[in-house]
């Protein structure tokens, strides 16, 4: 499990602008947080080292540090994936290879998963920023010698591990490492509600499914060391199911063109028979080539998933919000002339420009959209006329200077 304030994520329920990425833009708190969960996460394995690292400790090391790497690298692609749709809080498979071994080798295996994703998967995802990283790390080596603290104390350090053990290793885990998570989101977040820190139902299911798989693990190794490596597979592909989730959540909001033009269909006709009207707007990113030549494609894609998100933020819950190419979105408004569609497609085309993304070691402040509006019956009488004239309309936007809206009255 990746402690829960790791990074700005730009998915989940919402996405929004990308503000305040930077620690030193980070609200006030944080950085004297991050100070602390560092500094223990360096005093605590030295003060309170526990047992003597044994030559049985380090085989188990080298085995659960080659398990994890090899889980990392083979999960590398989707792992990616899961960061770019992300929010918080966001939780990955790390405390199954922690759960064992000394305290100490505990700590450092800890310390160098972290390591070693970060600069093998998280460092090209935008907005995943170093200094969050290192808290992370930091606080799994905090959550790591707590847990091992309350097997001592509670005399369950023993071997092999029991039930009871596993248990209760896992419920410290959970709660040392929620409660030092929540305090860094409410930090960075101070006006979000207390209970969505928890996380969905589905996020605290895979969390609690990686316990499981940590428990067996812990068994597996003092049982047979070399049968650790049978826990790769499952968990890698654990969290795809995860992503399969926000992917299936992500292509609701924006429906794939077939999906659109047949509520379009629908809906034009709909208006034909009643008389009404019904708006389409047709939008494209200004210079998305030179976005992504410039920052590379996965800035692009934030971008574009900004731009979506800004789109929704501005329309009915029942408009209908498509993705028409590469970088083009259309928009259905039924019932609104074009007054009110230029009205909407401007209040788009401002919270575009207002969109801050981060690119690493910069910031994108010069998104734009070029917006045109077409509107049935006076663009035409069906879908294929009336994108015809928005399309016409975003040209002529682009032809004006970009950045602006265009209305189309013609068939």
């Amino acid at each position: 499990m990746d402690p829960r304030g790791e990074a700005a994520g730009l998915g989940g329920v919402t996405v929004h602008q990308v503000r305040g990425s930077r620690l030193l833009n980070a609200s006030r708190g944080v950085m004297p947080y991050y100070l602390a969960v560092e500094s223990v996460a360096v005093v605590l394995p030295l003060v309170v080292p526990g047992r003597a690292t044994t030559a049985r400790d380090l085989m188990w090391f080298g085995v659960l540090l080659f398990a994890a790497v090899l889980q990392a690298e083979l999960s590398a692609q989707a792992e990616r994936m899961r960061r770019f749709f992300a929010g918080n809080p966001y939780i990955n498979v790390c405390s199954v290879w922690t759960m064992t071994v000394s305290p100490i080798l505990a700590c450092l295996l800890a310390l160098l998963i972290y390591v070693h994703l970060w600069l093998r998967v998280w460092r090209g995802v935008p907005t995943v920023r170093l200094y969050r990283v290192v808290c992370s790390a930091a606080t799994a080596v905090v959550t790591v010698r707590i847990t091992e603290l309350v097997l001592e104390v509670g005399g369950l350090a023993g071997e092999p591990p029991g039930f009871l053990s596993i248990v209760v290793a896992a419920l410290s885990y959970a709660v040392v490492n929620t409660v030092l998570s929540m305090i860094g989101l409410k930090l960075h977040e101070p006006r979000r509600p207390l209970l969505s820190l928890v996380g969905s139902r589905a996020e605290n299911a895979l969390e609690n499914v990686t316990f499981c798989l940590g428990g067996a693990t812990a068994i597996l190794l003092v049982a047979h060391p070399t049968l650790v490596l049978l826990m790769v597979l499952p968990v890698v592909a654990l969290p795809r199911g995860e992503l399969g989730r926000r992917l299936a959540l992500a292509s609701d909001r924006v429906l794939t063109i077939a999906a659109w033009r047949k509520r379009a269909d629908a809906e034009v006709s709909r208006a034909a028979e009643v008389n009404d009207s019904c708006g389409i707007l047709m939008i494209d990113v200004d210079h998305f080539k030179r976005i992504n030549d410039k920052y590379g494609h996965l800035t692009g894609d934030v971008v574009l998933r900004l731009v979506a998100d800004a789109v929704h933020q501005e329309v009915r819950a029942y408009d209908s919000v498509g993705r028409f190419g590469g970088e083009e979105f259309v928009v259905l408004l039924p019932g609104l002339g074009q007054t009110h569609a230029i009205a909407v497609a401007e209040r788009i085309r401002d919270a575009v420009a207002k969109l801050v993304v981060d690119a690493g070691e910069t910031a994108i402040k010069d998104v734009s959209v070029s917006v045109g509006v077409a509107v049935h019956p006076a663009a035409g009488d069906d879908v294929e006329r009336i994108l015809g004239a928005a399309d016409k309309a975003v040209y002529l936007a682009k032809s004006l200077g970009r950045n602006r809206v265009c209305a189309s009255g013609f068939a």
